[in-house]
């Protein structure tokens, strides 16, 4: 069996639109944008840390700032939206083929 995924939603605010978009390159590799500048990624906590690592080699730490928040899986069920939204559907852990 694979190791136990967690969901993290990550959230950033950078001014440079250079690093910005070198920001969301990398997170586009490991979840779903659900907001303009908004994250949700299921990981385990070896590529949460190798991602966290990445971002913090991409920003200014002076200027840019970004927040992750591991969500418990009772947590991680329930939500709410408005208007359009993205669903990020649950991954499964194992497949059956």
């Amino acid at each position: 069996m694979g190791q136990k995924r967690s969901r993290y939603v990550i959230a950033y605010d950078i001014p440079s639109d250079k690093r910005r978009n070198k920001v969301a390159r990398a997170l586009e590799g490991h979840g779903e944008r659900v907001q303009y500048s908004v994250f949700e990624c299921r990981l385990t906590a070896a590529q949460f840390q190798r991602l966290w690592e990445e971002l913090s080699t991409l920003i200014d730490d002076q200027q840019d700032s970004i927040r992750a928040y591991r969500l418990c899986a009772a947590c991680a069920q329930w939500f709410r939206t408005l208007g359009p939204a993205i669903v990020v559907d649950e991954v499964p852990d194992v497949y059956i083929v």
